[in-house]
Order: C-alpha cells, then structure tokens, then sequence
C-alpha cells in the first residue's frame, strides 16, 4: 500500500510518501519527505546514487512519517551538509533547511 500526504511542517508544505513493506510484520516501510530544496529518505534509498546526482538529502530511520520528523538524522550526503544539515537533527529541523 502507498500512502502520501502533505504534512505541515513548522508553516511549510512537506510531501510524505510511505510505502509499507510487502514483507509484513517485522520488515520497515519505506518513507520519504520532499521538500522544496532537498528530501528525507529512510535506509532502503540509495545513498551513493543520491549524491551522484548532486541531491540534498539525509537518512532518517522511522515507520510513520511522525517518527521521521521526530527522530535524529542517521546520514547527511554532501550537498545537504553544504546548507546546514547536520547528523542529530530531528527530522522537522531539517525540513526548515529544505524548505
């Protein structure tokens, strides 16, 4: 099942997109955030191809998009890192430096 949703996000319009694992119980869905700079992504996308293509983006780990905005950044790929994101900050944090 795909799930998306625009979040509010301290004033700015945020994309969720979450895919629940097909593997069921026990295996985590995949979950993204767009914002207008740069995104959010969970463990299972692809790192190395991400700043291969020059993307804004870090990793968070979490199963809701809640969790995503709550928990600490796992990851930071460079071009994220040149506009302030930084390892430890929550989710939402990052979403006012995409945004």
């Amino acid at each position: 099942m795909i799930r998306t949703e625009i979040l509010n996000v301290n004033g700015n319009d945020v994309q969720g997109v979450q895919i629940n694992s097909p593997g069921g119980e026990g295996h985590p869905n995949m979950i993204l955030l767009v914002c207008k700079k740069g995104y959010i992504m969970c463990g299972y996308l692809n790192q190395e191809a991400a700043t291969n293509f020059g993307d804004a983006a870090c990793v968070i780990g979490g199963s809701s998009f809640d969790e995503v905005l709550k928990n600490p950044v796992k990851a930071v790929l460079p071009e994220a890192e040149r506009i302030g994101v930084k390892i430890g900050m929550t989710g939402a944090a990052v979403c006012d430096i995409l945004n």
